[in-house]
């Protein structure tokens, strides 16, 4: 631990937006460790009743959290916890305790840490965020169960000295929900994801947060004032008094700036000289459906499918997924819903569908590569999703398309999945439209012969801007290097969105460069119809593009495309910024403090 008080900043990522300045509470590992013990053959199946009973109330436990968490939040959130009921259920993981009690004569709670640490570390290697933040269930999961098996009370976060800060290695789904609102002011973690549930359910509880900040607690003692910024990923430790002024001047305003952009929500997104804009939401949940309405997103630009089968021992059948797509397609009837078909890893469904595992899932047996190789899997889905268009607004949109022949395939087994509907004469949108994401260096640069096959395009920057500059987004080591407004990234943009224009092809971008105001002023010069982010998002760059003015974003975008660097061209951006609003910059990880 550190002895100075000098004032010391660590950047991580933004989990959870907001700001908080509060004292600093620091929390050991909250995982139960288990100590080995021998046992004698009479106490196998003493040790082994001990474990069911352990699993049986943990099970009970995991039920009450889940309909507390449907109570203060929604559906979407309570499912988390269908990960942990799952890993309770799993046999293979159980009966692997049960062996190991009986083969090695050892404890129980031993014998549970030992095979659910060799899970864990399995999970850690993979290199992808959604599957490798999955070891944090299972951890959770093993806690209960250990504490459990020792009669030991579990501890929670419902009861702290007053209001704090929480300051931890790692923080649980089950430590998020415990957590009193009234005395958390915020958290922060050295591992984790935007994509963790944790994080996911702070955003829900609009609790700030910001996770992966390395080696954190070497340098934070409980006591120390501690800013924690949500919107940039940032913690201040014992701040001096200037830092602690400005961020105290920044939280104020960032309320009453929040405050006006949501009361801005029903303007238009038109620039100054008219032109007109969409902002549309990216989902992954139905209870994100609300916030969409909320901030007056013009309608869904990117449904995530992955959760319906991310939490499932099975695929989804057709009738559950139609009762969802219907239900948001139902909350935007006179807007349009883009929902793109699952983009996921042969990783993520591997028992599922027998599977191999792969060195580099990211550039392996996933999303469209997946599902035409499982035409049932696909069909099923293109189904549901026909039946739910029969309000006239769902849009289908395949993810990673790198060649022609893959739309072609795509097409042909849509094709086939209408033909089935129609047989039975089960009504859908026969006039359906059908895009394609462009996240592939390939696709940008072919995107005048895919074209022809679709009625609109679909930017993924996210995956776009890794692929192109050879970066791992979750690598730390490299984060530097990810550049969104790099001048290659600025190029493949040109060329999709000139491509688009030249076929009268609608064009959509649906990356996080979308929810920056930084690129708004590159991606508005570009010329692109809509820009869909999280909800929370949209507020900032409706209020720039009402600032701005269509002819000197279309000069900057083409100054930009002269530039070497990534600098030079944001430095234009943040010349322009300051010029119409530059108090927007306080919500940006550029314009931190």
């Amino acid at each position: 631990m550190k002895s100075s008080k000098d004032e010391i900043k660590i950047k991580g990522i933004a989990a959870s937006p907001g700001i908080a300045i509060g004292t600093a509470l620091v929390i050991g590992t909250r995982l139960a460790h288990a100590e080995k013990r021998k046992i004698s053959a009479e106490e196998v199946e003493k040790e082994i009743n001990k474990l069911e009973a352990a699993l049986n109330k943990t099970k009970e436990q995991i039920k009450i959290i889940q309909t507390e968490v449907h109570s203060k939040l929604m559906d979407d959130e309570a499912h988390i916890f269908d990960a942990h009921l799952l890993i309770i259920d799993d046999h293979t993981l159980i009966n692997s305790v049960k062996e190991l009690i009986k083969k090695e004569k050892v404890n129980a709670d031993y014998a549970f840490h030992k095979k659910t640490q060799h899970y864990i570390s399995t999970i850690n290697k993979i290199k992808d965020s959604y599957i490798s933040e999955r070891a944090s269930d299972i951890k959770d999961v093993a806690s209960r169960v250990i504490a459990n098996i020792n009669n030991q009370e579990i501890e929670t976060l419902k009861h702290l000295p007053g209001q704090r800060i929480i300051i931890t290695q790692e923080i649980t789904p089950s430590d998020t929900i415990s957590m009193d609102k009234d005395n958390v002011q915020a958290f922060a973690t050295e591992s984790g994801s935007r994509t963790s549930h944790a994080a996911i359910m702070a955003r829900s509880m609009k609790i700030p947060a910001a996770v992966a900040l390395k080696s954190m607690t070497h340098y934070v003692n409980s006591g120390d004032v501690i800013i924690v910024d949500g919107y940039t990923g940032t913690i201040v430790i014992n701040p001096t008094p200037g830092s602690l002024n400005a961020y105290i001047q920044k939280e104020a305003y960032e309320g009453n700036l929040i405050k006006n952009l949501i009361s801005e929500s029903s303007l238009r997104p038109e620039t100054i000289d008219g032109f007109r804009f969409q902002l549309a939401a990216n989902i992954e949940f139905l209870s994100d459906v609300e916030d969409a309405k909320k901030y007056c997103a013009a309608g869904i630009g990117l449904y995530r499918t992955e959760y319906l089968y991310i939490n499932s021992k099975t695929l989804p059948n057709e009738n559950e997924q139609v009762e969802n797509y219907k239900t948001v397609a139902k909350h935007f009837k006179e807007k349009h819903v883009i929902i793109r078909t699952v983009d996921l890893g042969g990783d993520k469904l591997k028992d599922i569908l027998n599977l191999q595992p792969e060195d580099n899932p990211f550039l392996g047996y996933r999303a469209i590569r997946l599902c035409l190789g499982f035409p049932p899997l696909f069909q099923t889905q293109l189904r549901a999703l026909l039946r739910a268009s029969i309000y006239k607004n769902v849009k289908i949109m395949f993810p990673m398309i790198c060649s022609v022949s893959e739309v072609v395939k795509a097409l042909e087994l849509l094709e086939a999945a209408k033909e089935e509907l129609k047989e039975k004469d089960i009504p859908f949108d026969k006039n359906i439209e059908v895009g394609i994401m462009l996240e592939t260096p390939s696709a940008a640069i072919i995107a005048d012969k895919l074209a022809p096959y679709v009625d609109f395009f679909s930017i993924g920057t996210n995956d776009l801007i890794q692929y192109t500059l050879a970066v791992d987004r979750n690598s730390e080591k490299v984060a530097y290097l990810y550049q969104p407004a790099h001048p290659a990234i600025l190029r493949l943009l040109k060329n999709i969105t000139e491509t688009a224009k030249k076929h009268n092809i609608w064009i959509s971008l649906c990356g996080e460069m979308a929810s920056d105001p930084i690129y708004t002023v590159f991606l508005v010069g570009l010329g692109i119809h809509e820009l869909s982010m999280s909800p929370i998002s949209m507020g900032a760059v409706r209020r720039i593009i009402r600032k701005m003015k269509l002819y000197e974003a279309e000069d900057i975008m083409e100054k930009s495309l002269k530039c070497s660097t990534a600098d030079e061209t944001i430095k234009l951006s943040l010349n322009y910024l300051r010029k119409i609003d530059p108090d927007i910059l306080n919500l940006t990880s550029i314009g931190d403090l």
